[in-house]
């Protein structure tokens, strides 16, 4: 199940061309996979989306109103209670080249019946993508 969710702020070409790549219907290699993987798509909604997120300190936070939230920061060591730094390295990957891995402190989405889950310290990723194929 995927739902597409636009910036309120966005004009209505914006939300047109965002719409549209996300189905995949204007091509790119990531664009046409996520809409074969995830092809059960929800009504798009419009909200305000607030995104921070520093990579080099592994801290990320989103908050779209009545819709998602959650909260990154740096995966901690078990022995220590310390920051532990991890990353993955694709030079040749076609989605990113490389990644900083965090804990998803918290996440909880709920948009509509069909797509509601909460998730707490489980896997994060941060990294720069790469979508230019």
């Amino acid at each position: 199940m995927r739902c597409t969710i636009v910036d309120e702020q966005a004009t209505k070409e914006q939300r047109e061309a965002l719409i549209a790549l996300d189905s995949g219907q204007h091509g790119g290699t990531y664009w046409e996979i996520f809409a074969a993987v995830c092809p059960n798509l929800i009504e798009t909604l419009l909200a305000p989306i607030t995104l921070t997120v520093d990579r080099e300190k592994r801290r990320a936070t989103i908050r779209i109103p009545g819709i998602a939230e959650s909260n990154v920061e740096p995966i901690k060591s078990p022995a220590t209670g310390e920051e532990h730094r991890a990353r993955i390295a694709l030079p040749n990957g076609f989605e990113y080249k490389e990644a900083e891995m965090g804990n998803t402190v918290s996440c909880r989405v709920s948009a509509g019946d069909k797509l509601t889950f909460e998730l707490k310290n489980t896997y994060a990723q941060l990294n720069a993508f790469d979508w230019s194929n």
